[in-house]
Parts: structure tokens; C-alpha cells; sequence
């Protein structure tokens, strides 16, 4: 199955603005609601869980963000510590090391290394206990998701034998297998829908690991009957230029022709032929109502 409660760990991303943080708040909801110990990770010191689930804050280490929901917004300085902590038995050298200046300027200058830093962190939640399930990635961005998986092929051959090695196979055997997926999210609108196709076209020839769901999010609803197109030409011709129905039967007819854009854009990623789930829009609050609701559509729950 490809629906996002059906792996261990799960990769969102799509393009800027599609509501990717707010799909995957709302899956950690349904998951808790299923009776799981979900964990959103979010990278790159973003605040949005801390937005959605109205928290003062969400760091390094897991917080409970609501029933059952856990987050942590990952912190390379600590997953740096962590990092070192795991490979320098001594502890007082291993503090020393995380916390030299010198080393922490190189390791900021250095290419890939808070990627590096982001999967051992990874490898250490997915070993917690007791055990989180599902871990849920909200990536940046598409070219975020694309650079992080890349890692074990970009420096393969490169990066000699030892603990950056073996976590990079350990990583790769992980994607490559049937616990990970990733999920991509776009809008139904011409951009976000190509950029989406581009970024499969991509995944299908450069990775191992598998899609999932291909969300159609934020999908407007039906704004009319299906024969209302027919009834608003006539009416149209009807009345005068001046009639204050007319801008009523105009906004009503720019409505429709976005729904139908929306569905045809919505066609073309169906036309992938991995597993497509339109999502609708929500018009009110984001409350938790909204959130529990969005959660149920993503995962397929009636």
C-alpha cells in the first residue's frame, strides 16, 4: 500500500505554498487517532508545527504536540553533539569537539554535512523507545528532497569506509526498502502539477525509493450543478450589460471554469499512475475539527 500510514517512515515534499506542513500535521493525527505513536520531523528550523498545533515552541528533542503527536524540529548543532557523542567514546573529548568553534565554522562550510547530521539524527529517532510510528518528514522544499536523497549515490566511491559510510549504506538499504515512501504534494494549478511531473520523472529514473501518494491538495469544490455552464450562457444573453445579476453570473462562471481547470490539472497527475488522492480545501479555521478531518481523507479512513 502506498498511503502515508503504510510505511515506517515517510518523506513529504512538494513546491513552496502547496500546505505539505498541514498534510502532515494532519496525518500524525489520524495515525494518533489510529492508536500509533506518530513523530513529525520538520528540517531547517521552521516554525510551522509550532503555528499548527499552537505550541510555544518545537526544538530538537521530541515534543508532544497534541494527543499522541510528537515533533521535533531538527537542530544541527545538537544533532552535531549527537553525532560525535556516538562516535568519541571519551566523553570529555566528545564535548570538546562539539563544542570547538573551529570545528563547528568547518562543519558549516563544509558541503552536505547538515544532510549528514540530519540522517544520523533520523537513525537515532527510528530507534527510539519506546518506538515512533510513523516518522513523518516535512521536507523544505522539492530540491531539498532531491539533494537529501541523493546523498548515498552522490558520494558513492567518495566517502572511504567508516561511521559517515555506513550510515550512508544503512540509508540507502532503508530507502530502497519497504519503509520508506515519499509522498509528493502540489495544488491543482499549472505549476506546482509540472513541477510535480518533472520532480516523478526524476525519482522513477535516479532513486530506489518507491512513491506514494500524490496528493491533490486544497481542491475547490463544486461551484454549481453540472449543467449550470449551459443555464448561465443563456441567462447571460438574457439580460442586459447592465443588469446587477450580471457580475453575480460572471463570478459564478469564473468559479466554475477554476473547478474545471483544477480537475484537468488534478488528470494530469493522475495520468502518473502511482496512487492520486484529491484533497479539498479548507475554507474555515484550521482548529483541530479541520485537521482530524484532512487526516481521515489523507490515509483513506472512511
Amino acid at each position: 500500500m502506498a498511503h502515508p500510514l503504510a510505511a515506517r517512515l515517510s518523506f513529504f515534499t512538494g513546491k513552496g505554498g502547496v500546505g505539505k506542513s498541514t498534510l502532515v500535521a494532519a496525518v500524525a493525527v489520524e495515525a494518533a487517532r489510529q492508536g500509533r505513536r506518530p513523530l513529525i520531523v520538520e528540517l531547517g528550523h521552521r516554525a510551522s508545527m509550532q503555528a499548527i498545533f499552537g505550541v510555544p515552541s518545537v526544538g530538537h528533542a521530541p515534543l508532544e504536540v497534541a494527543p499522541g503527536v510528537h515533533a521535533s524540529n531538527v537542530d544541527l548543532d545538537a544533532a552535531l553533539a549527537e553525532y560525535v557523542a556516538a562516535h568519541v567514546p571519551v566523553r570529555p573529548l566528545a564535548q570538546r569537539i562539539a563544542g570547538s568553534r573551529s570545528l563547528k565554522r568547518f562543519f558549516e562550510a563544509a558541503p552536505a554535512v547538515g544532510e549528514v547530521l540530519t540522517l544520523q539524527r533520523l537513525e537515532h529517532l527510528l530507534a527510539a523507545t519506546p518506538a515512533f510510528d510513523p516518522v513523518l518528514v516535512d521536507f523544505d522544499s522539492t530540491g531539498h528532497a532531491r539533494m537529501f536523497l541523493e546523498l548515498p549515490r552522490v558520494f558513492e566511491g567518495l566517502v572511504p569506509d567508516g561511521p559517515v559510510r555506513r550510515l550512508l549504506d544503512d540509508f540507502a538499504r532503508l530507502l530502497s526498502g519497504d519503509e520508506a515512501l515519499l509522498h509528493l504534494v502540489a495544488l491543482p494549478a499549472r505549476l506546482p502539477v509540472q513541477e510535480t511531473i518533472e520532480l516523478h520523472a526524476r525519482l522513477r529514473a535516479e532513486h530506489a525509493i518507491r512513491v506514494g501518494t500524490v496528493f491533490v491538495n486544497r481542491m475547490p469544490p463544486p461551484a454549481a450543478p453540472p449543467t449550470a455552464p449551459a443555464v448561465l450562457a443563456e441567462l447571460r444573453a438574457r439580460i442586459g450589460d447592465g443588469h446587477p445579476a450580471r457580475v453575480d453570473l460572471a463570478c459564478l462562471a469564473d468559479a466554475i471554469e477554476a473547478r474545471e481547470d483544477a480537475l484537468a490539472q488534478a488528470a494530469r497527475l493522475e495520468a502518473l499512475g502511482e496512487r492520486c488522492l484529491i484533497l479539498p480545501r479548507i475554507d474555515g479555521p484550521l482548529d483541530r475539527a479541520a485537521l482530524a478531518a484532512l487526516g481521515r481523507a489523507a490515509a483513506g479512513a472512511p
